[in-house]
């Protein structure tokens, strides 16, 4: 070992240990996708998540999620875009409830207290019909 060096071989378990965590990342997001399927398009996540063995006689590679499920990414990354749009509506939601109550309570305090009180009624509303079209979504699709 050269007196420059002072250790050695941690460039490689980062470089591991980076690529199991962005495994991880990804097979978490493929089994929110398959749990929550609003749209019906994934399998389920035992069938996704099932043991398979590939053909080497053929040429391609049958195990692949893509080649067993077609549209499969493509569907993956829908379904978790609602997911992750499902959750912040729904937070809003709760967020927009909460500053209605507070509002609620000084709102014949003064004339500032009325419009906190306006602002937060047409918030209320505003994120309950934005939850409500999204939980809808599914069902337009299906039905179109």
């Amino acid at each position: 070992m050269n007196a420059g060096q002072t250790g050695g071989g941690s460039g490689c378990g980062g470089c591991i240990a980076a690529v199991l965590a962005i495994g991880a990342v990804v097979a978490a997001v493929i089994s929110i996708a398959a749990l929550i399927d609003p749209f019906s398009w994934m399998p389920p996540v035992s069938e996704i998540w099932a043991d398979c063995e590939d053909d080497f006689a053929t040429a391609k590679d049958e195990c692949e999620l893509a080649t067993r499920y077609p549209g499969f990414w493509g569907h993956a990354a829908i379904n978790f875009a609602y997911v992750v749009a499902s959750a912040g509506l729904l937070l809003w939601l709760g967020r927009a409830a909460l500053a209605l109550r507070e509002a609620r309570m000084y709102r014949f305090s003064g004339g500032e207290a009325v419009e906190r009180y306006e602002r937060a009624r047409e918030t209320l509303a505003l994120s309950a019909c934005s939850s409500a079209t999204l939980a809808a979504l599914p069902l337009m699709v299906a039905l179109f």
